[in-house]
């Protein structure tokens, strides 16, 4: 048989349903006056209460409210639009040699300094107040200042191995004579070696005919290879001239940091507290914020 449901159970639902549509109209009630006088502070608690309580207020299990928070799921292109403002205000000022474009509504690219040949380091998180740099260009930055310790720039080595290459390449231009003439005596030898060479030949003769094929390759090898000599160089110049310029790129964002933050370290400290030291800047630019025990 069927059970039926009491009068009591439904009203206990009913009072579950309507408790439930109290604490949405509240959230979402607060979201909007916070959005309304630009309490960006509190936006960010109510976007992640869990965080907020731990990193502002040092308060641990702290859980979101996953029944209200994603009512504004889908505004997160707006209100990181709407966010972006205040934060990267704050931002020019603590991390001045970093510049935003923002290519779709809430979503910024990270450019790194406005000299020439600038290149994106990654994009800005504006709800999660983080960067997410490019792996491969930061990976790059942290070598480069690994390095400067022992007075090294990140492509010197490559620049070194390429710029003896071409050494070795103009060398072979610059004594393509002394080869056809080394050439000539060579082959006058082996037609000498072969000219007394009967049915029986000795050892030693052998020895030195093979010795006289060995030398005569390697010089062909090198004429072959001086053909293509010159279009290698033009090559490998301008391999170099873009590794140079990287160096220059790197050199340019290495300063930026030291002159901030003092050291790459210190930068990456910055970075870690990025969230809390911004919401913490708000709380003396945006004026008095709600409390968390003021829901």
């Amino acid at each position: 048989m069927a059970s039926v449901e009491t009068n009591s159970d439904a009203l206990d639902v009913t009072q579950a349903i309507n408790q439930q549509i109290i604490t949405k109209v509240k959230y979402l009630r607060r979201f909007n006056d916070a959005i309304s006088n630009h309490r960006d502070r509190e936006i960010y608690q109510l976007l992640d209460n869990q965080r907020y309580a731990k990193e502002i207020e040092h308060r641990e299990q702290q859980p979101n409210d996953k029944g209200v928070m994603n009512l504004v799921d889908d505004l997160a292109d707006q209100l990181s639009n709407y966010l972006s403002e205040n934060l990267i205000k704050y931002l020019g000022k603590t991390y001045p040699f970093f510049y935003y474009e923002e290519y779709q509504t809430g979503h910024y690219r990270i450019y790194f300094g406005n000299w020439w040949d600038r290149h994106q380091f990654g994009e800005l998180d504006v709800l999660n107040v983080r960067f997410s740099f490019d792996q491969t260009e930061y990976e790059k930055l942290r070598t480069a200042f690994e390095l400067s310790r022992d007075n090294k720039r990140y492509n010197s080595e490559r620049i070194n191995k390429i710029s003896s290459e071409n050494d070795r390449l103009q060398d072979l231009i610059d004594h393509q004579r002394e080869r056809e003439e080394r050439k000539e005596a060579l082959q006058e030898q082996l037609k000498d070696i072969s000219s007394r060479s009967g049915i029986w030949e000795s050892s030693r003769n052998k020895e030195s005919r093979q010795e006289l094929v060995e030398q005569l390759q390697k010089l062909e090898d090198q004429e072959d290879e001086s053909r293509n000599a010159v279009q290698t160089i033009k090559d490998n110049e301008r391999v170099v001239l873009s590794l140079s310029k990287e160096n220059t790129i790197l050199s340019y964002e290495q300063k930026s940091i030291v002159d901030t933050f003092g050291s790459f370290e210190d930068f990456e400290l910055a970075n870690r507290n990025l969230y809390a030291n911004y919401l913490e800047s708000l709380n003396e630019t945006n004026g008095k914020q709600v409390d968390s025990d003021e829901q």
